[in-house]
């Protein structure tokens, strides 16, 4: 596993003070523009050393969020890569069926859910769905923290595994699977 998928959260959560992606995005000098499209959530783009995150307008701002901080995710952990794909075009959508996907997502995870805000949730009693919305994600994304924080020594019994591609197929909710 990719140990910046931990470290690069902490350390920009910590410099900046904020959680918040597109706040994140904007210190890091990445641009995000707001698009109109059908079916894709979000791409990002490097262009003559400018990163772009390109996200649907059409969607909640929590999904929005999500798309934001995964594309942050694939800047960040795969810019070598981002720059040798010079076959992605705009508004094109991709089946990745390589790690750079589940990475996003863990990066995306571990920046917008605090671990010890997750597991006051828990300790509460609160089922994976309720916590998902109060915490104002996808219930895929929470499944993405707790199976990544059992790879850091937690043991969670955890109700599924969401695909590694799940931010291209779920739906607009945050109890979509």
């Amino acid at each position: 596993m990719d140990e910046r998928i931990f470290s690069i959260p902490e350390k920009l959560i910590k410099k900046h003070n904020t959680r918040d992606p597109f706040r994140l995005a904007q210190l890091l000098g990445c641009y995000v523009k707001f698009i109109n499209a059908k079916k894709q959530k979000g791409f990002c783009k490097i262009y003559l050393n400018n990163s772009f995150i390109f996200i649907n307008r059409n969607m909640s701002l929590q999904m929005q969020r999500m798309t934001c901080t995964h594309e942050l995710g694939h800047l960040l952990l795969h810019k070598d890569a981002l720059t040798k794909r010079d076959y992605l075009v705009e508004m094109e959508i991709f089946d990745i069926t390589d790690q750079l996907e589940p990475e996003a997502n863990q990066f995306a995870a571990n920046i917008l859910i605090d671990d010890e805000e997750l597991l006051e949730l828990l300790r509460e009693g609160y089922n994976v769905v309720r916590i998902a919305s109060m915490l104002e994600i996808n219930v895929n994304m929470l499944m993405v923290k707790l199976l990544t924080m059992n790879k850091s020594g937690y043991h969670f019994s955890v109700p599924f595994s969401p695909k590694a591609a799940f931010m291209g197929t779920i739906e607009d909710r945050a109890d979509s699977i």
